[in-house]
């Protein structure tokens, strides 16, 4: 599950040139050295990351309490299903999710960061990664799916992590050259992601089922918390 929440950041990052590239491209990363230049970049986008990482930590504290009532396979299905729905109707999707946030606070994450962003420090760009990973994005939305159905603090916080891991490529190029975003950017998300969204719903329908499939699909006492009772012999 690890390795798809790397490959559906990778597919993310298409999504991210077009939505949140002009944010990353406008700020002040070029004057200055070379190893200057990087460190801006490396500070932001680790600031950015550790917001996820955050907010899986959060989510899979969520998910461990459907673990601890017994219902993870129940959380595995149910998230699987969902991720299928996000594929079938990804645009219609997306937009609702990137629609529906709070205006009150994408305004207030906006004027905190225009006034850091005036600041040409290392430690204020990673700040301002983390602000962004505070943005309202929809396919950050559908891998906080994923980062619950694991139902584990630790790795819901590494599966967030490393979709952010997945996300860094592109936009490392792309900041680097200062290039900015184009169309066939776009065409390749709408087309890729919804394949990997539909993989990684039907792994995670299986893994719910325990069907008895290594790696796959474990078997149902695998998936349980074992209460060993200790009492006096």
């Amino acid at each position: 599950m690890i390795l798809s929440a790397f490959i559906f950041g990778l597919l993310s990052s298409l999504h991210c040139v077009g939505m949140c590239g002009p944010i990353a491209f406008a700020l002040p990363v070029h004057a200055g050295t070379k190893s200057q230049k990087w460190s801006k970049i490396i500070a932001y986008h680790f600031g950015r990351l550790l917001t996820y990482a955050c907010i899986g930590f959060v989510f899979g504290l969520f998910g461990k309490t459907f673990v601890l009532l017994g219902l993870q396979q129940t959380l595995s299905i149910v998230a699987g299903v969902i991720l299928i729905l996000i594929a079938l109707f990804q645009k219609k999707i997306l937009n609702y999710l990137e629609q529906k946030s709070s205006s009150k606070i994408v305004g207030l994450i906006k004027n905190t960061y225009q006034k850091i962003s005036k600041s040409n420090t290392v430690l204020n760009f990673m700040s301002l990664g983390m602000l962004n990973g505070l943005l309202p994005c929809g396919t950050v939305y559908i891998a906080l799916i994923g980062a619950i159905a694991i139902g584990n603090m630790a790795y819901s916080s590494l599966y967030m992590f490393v979709f952010g891991l997945g996300t860094l490529p592109l936009m490392l190029l792309l900041m680097g050259a200062k290039i900015l975003s184009r169309e066939r950017f776009r065409t390749v998300f709408k087309r890729a992601v919804p394949v990997m969204l539909l993989v990684v719903g039907v792994l995670f329908v299986l893994r719910g089922m325990g069907l008895g499939i290594a790696f796959v699909s474990p078997t149902d006492m695998s998936l349980q918390i074992q209460f060993v009772p200790v009492g006096c012999h």
